[in-house]
């Protein structure tokens, strides 16, 4: 099988030849531009042959969009330093208007979406990164996920105002990035764990706007929800209208098998982050576990998330290796 033939069984819980594979992981300074973050993308499909590529976007490129500002790291492995909020309070956000996704920091990562896949040509799938509205909004306030929450609490007006604005201006983007190459989207939240929002606050938050942004997608092959987190609230989103679903299992989360079972769709993971502190042979072990566990069918093998851009080569090659054993 080629790798589009291969994601796209997987996908669907046909036979594969081989269960797919891929990592992905943050170079806080190839990101910086749309040149470096495909140059970073394509070194890593060129030196791993992985079957699909989730490219790294950098996280604040959509809060950009409403004036957050940075300090761009001299460290491929360093995060970047946030050097001016949008907001003071979350009320502000009653003042946000929808931006142009093709402008600014979006724009750029159209652009490097379409250099990475003229290089690449049509056999590698690609799914691009998108997230939640209300992680967006998170980004815009000083306070964080903390504070928009409290915030949504005591006064829901002025956040479901911002939310609005946010959500035209990703179902723009997700559009935008359809027609430009990617066959999907890796649409991602971290706000929905019991940590942060209760089962009623995600559905009155999160998921209308979430399911708004999906529909941009439309029917696309490689749509991919992404809950992020430790005890994140995974059957509030359970049935949302995409081909697979990725989190961590097993931190207060289904298995892998339990999931395909509340879902019905595909499973991304199987490995955990931090792979640099496994051994090669537990590594190995670790994918012929998601594999058994799911008879070789409905699973997309990466990590529960982004992992160590500094993570060495060997361990990424033993999750690969086991995969094609």
């Amino acid at each position: 099988m080629d790798k589009r033939a291969r994601v796209l069984a997987a996908l669907r819980g046909e036979a594969v030849d081989r269960v797919p594979i891929s990592f992905w992981g943050h170079h806080y300074v190839a990101e910086n531009s749309a040149q470096g973050l495909a140059q970073e993308t394509l070194r890593w499909a060129a030196e791993f042959d992985w079957d699909y590529l989730k490219p790294q976007s950098r996280a604040q490129a959509f809060a950009e969009m409403w004036g957050l500002r940075y300090t761009p790291s001299q460290a491929r492995g360093e995060k970047y330093v946030t050097t001016h909020v949008p907001l003071e309070r979350a009320s502000e956000l009653a003042h946000l208007r929808p931006a142009d996704p093709t402008s600014g920091a979006l724009g750029e990562q159209i652009e490097a979406l379409r250099q990475i896949r003229r290089a690449l040509g049509p056999e590698v799938p690609i799914t691009w990164t998108v997230f939640s509205p209300l992680m967006v909004a998170s980004f815009l306030v000083p306070g964080g996920a903390n504070q928009l929450v409290d915030a949504a609490r005591s006064d829901e007006a002025p956040v479901h105002a911002g939310l609005e604005a946010i959500t035209e201006t990703l179902r723009g983007y997700v559009r935008a990035c359809l027609a430009t190459g990617a066959d999907g989207v890796f649409y991602a939240t971290n706000l929905a764990t019991a940590g942060l929002l209760t089962l009623e606050e995600c559905a009155r938050f999160q998921r209308p706007y979430d399911l708004r942004v999906l529909d941009a997608a439309g029917s696309a092959s490689f749509n991919v929800m992404h809950v992020c987190g430790a005890h994140a609230w995974f059957d509030a989103c359970a049935d949302y209208p995409v081909a697979a679903f990725s989190w961590a299992a097993g931190e207060g989360t289904p298995s892998l098998a339990e999931g395909y079972r509340r879902t019905g769709k595909a499973t991304m993971g199987g490995l955990p982050k931090d792979l640099a502190s496994l051994a090669t042979a537990e590594i190995g072990a670790r994918v012929r576990s998601a594999r058994a566990g799911l008879e070789g069918r409905w699973l997309l093998l990466a990590a529960a998330c982004s992992i160590d851009i500094d993570t060495p080569a060997d361990r990424l090659l033993a999750a690969r290796d086991a995969a094609r054993a």
